[in-house]
């Protein structure tokens, strides 16, 4: 009896994926029309991955990902490969996060760090929030999957100096030691920073940037514009050359490119490149590879497609 119940629930399993993946497929004719096309990487079918809403693509090897779930999940992060199985799994001593909501990995001073974005505020009633930083940990190659543990770095408490907001999505760029952040709920959405390493354990204020150019996105059916409206930013991710970054939308990704001599303000307020998604319900977590050529995205929704679009050549 028990090998057919594990038989009965693999096979649920399995239609389950070929039930998303051809939901998908059916889904994508708006993306269809456009030059490139989001192709379908792998299916992330662990139970544990059940509502990612931040990712990351390792600091240590292109062929292994990051990611966190959503409010209510304890402090713990999954390491994940290309074939969407789970390698690692970090468990954060720290206490269980308000609202972890987009998550970045960068190199300082030769080191790999995770940056975790306690930031989600949908409420609009924190008083403060919460980035933590930990060192990247090296995940074993071939050994299956590891049991990991790390503190923190350092962590950076801060607050806006308008009142709060709804961030779910954060980028860092290492080079200048700055950490972006755009807001979810103001239009157009706001563009913040904070330094990476502010030299204080007090709260620190945000400093507002500028605005983002929102692209003119395909307006979804009807009963999903009710929950997920286009033009919210749900997640960044930051091009390890400091020229590109990708923003996603519950829509699609965009897509912006900073010149030599530009602010992130001023490339932020250019109107970007626009990559449709299709049908992804719930797309909470993009990640721009090391060569910024390929964009990885993934939702909410159990089980999640990871989604790759393979970028046109930089003119």
């Amino acid at each position: 009896m028990r090998h057919a119940s594990t038989r009965a629930a693999a096979t649920s399993r399995n239609r389950i994926a070929a039930a998303v993946i051809a939901a998908l497929c059916t889904s994508w004719t708006a993306a269809l029309q456009a030059d490139v096309v989001p192709q379908v990487a792998a299916l992330l079918r662990d139970a544990r991955l059940g509502e990612v809403s931040g990712m990351a693509l390792s600091a240590r090897t292109p062929q292994r990902l990051w990611v966190h779930n959503d409010s209510g999940a304890p402090a713990d992060v999954f390491a994940i490969g290309l074939d969407g199985r789970v390698q690692a799994r970090l468990r954060i001593a720290a206490p269980k996060p308000v609202d972890w909501e987009d998550m970045a990995a960068f190199t300082l001073d030769g080191k790999p760090y995770l940056l975790l974005a306690d930031t989600g505020d949908n409420g609009g009633v924190r008083k403060r929030s919460e980035l933590l930083i930990v060192e990247e940990p090296d995940v074993e190659a071939g050994a299956g999957e590891q049991e990991l543990h790390a503190a923190p770095a350092w962590r950076i408490a801060f607050r806006y100096a308008d009142g709060p907001h709804d961030v779910e999505a954060v980028a860092v760029d290492a080079a200048s030691e700055t950490v972006l952040l755009m807001t979810k709920r103001t239009d157009p959405p706001q563009l913040w920073s904070l330094p990476l390493r502010p030299g204080t354990s007090q709260e620190v204020v945000a400093t507002r940037l500028g605005t983002l150019a929102v692209p003119d996105e395909a307006t979804p059916a009807t009963d999903f514009q009710r929950r997920l409206q286009p033009g919210r930013p749900t997640a960044a991710s930051l091009g390890r050359d400091g020229r590109r970054i990708a923003v996603l939308s519950y829509a699609s990704v965009w897509l912006y490119r900073r010149d030599d001599g530009d602010s992130w303000a001023q490339a932020l307020a250019r109107a970007p490149q626009m990559f449709p998604l299709g049908l992804l319900v719930q797309a909470e977590a993009v990640a721009l590879d090391t060569a910024g050529n390929r964009v990885f995205v993934t939702g909410e929704r159990w089980p999640a497609p990871l989604l790759r679009i393979d970028l046109p050549p930089t003119p």
